[in-house]
């Protein structure tokens, strides 16, 4: 008998999505899948959007310009019916509050959107303070899921050695992001609370792939790290209820 598929949604990068179809054991396919948003994005209010001014014929990228605007996670992620994996990944992205809300600055939103009037930068929490703009927007997150929702952290970080044991390319760039990521990740798990399971990730499998189809980054990784993240997954998404973390 097959068995029945696993239901997870994802709100992370493709470091996490990766693990859907990547290596010996895939997890499948998530119900949902958000990326490309920042903590503090979704839980701004939504800007007015025309459809019709993204310039962009590539899907992935209008989907997540709409879902920005509109704030799809946000609306979407109180009704799961199932556990929800995330990655902080995005959190290297910049930010615009476009006078209405707070939008991820990807590529193609620069392209079509960036400097129009009324739009204003969104001051970075670099401190990471307790009572900062991102712990604050963490809470927010929280209050947003059902008192009983299971949420997988998935503490990824960017590599900083190659297969060789030579640095990656980026280091003060993958230090920089790293140095931020581990109190940031401390900071939205104690938001989140006891709903909260924590996959943290063996250092030695951070290994950039030259041959990762989404290119040779030190954020994209060999199949040994998307087995290992996988099958650490799957175990808490298939534990009984009493004896998940």
């Amino acid at each position: 008998m097959t068995p029945e598929p696993l239901r997870y949604s994802i709100l992370g990068t493709c470091v996490t999505r990766d693990a859907a179809d990547v290596g010996r054991a895939p997890l499948g396919r998530p119900v949902k899948y958000f990326s490309r948003t920042r903590i503090q994005s979704i839980v701004s209010p939504p800007t007015p959007i025309d459809p019709a001014e993204i310039s962009t014929e590539n899907p992935f990228d209008r989907r997540v310009i709409l879902n920005e605007h509109r704030k799809t996670a946000a609306q979407t992620l109180p009704r799961l019916d199932h556990p929800l994996v995330v990655d902080l990944g995005d959190e290297r992205l910049r930010m615009v509050h476009t006078g209405h809300g707070i939008v991820t600055a990807t590529s193609a939103f620069k392209k079509d959107f960036l400097g129009r009037s009324g739009q204003r930068k969104v001051q970075e929490d670099t401190e990471l303070r307790a009572d900062g703009p991102f712990a604050e927007a963490c809470h927010r997150f929280a209050a947003l899921l059902r008192p009983d929702q299971k949420v997988i952290v998935h503490r990824t970080f960017w590599a900083t050695r190659e297969a060789d044991g030579s640095p990656v390319a980026r280091l003060a760039e993958s230090e920089r992001h790293n140095a931020w990521l581990a109190p940031a990740y401390d900071l939205f798990i104690r938001a989140l609370g006891p709903r909260a399971a924590v996959v943290s990730m063996p250092e030695e499998l951070r290994v950039p792939d030259p041959y990762n189809r989404w290119g040779h980054e030190p954020f994209h990784f060999v199949t040994e790290y998307h087995d290992y993240l996988a099958a650490q997954i799957r175990a808490l998404l298939t534990a009984p209820a009493h004896a998940r973390v």
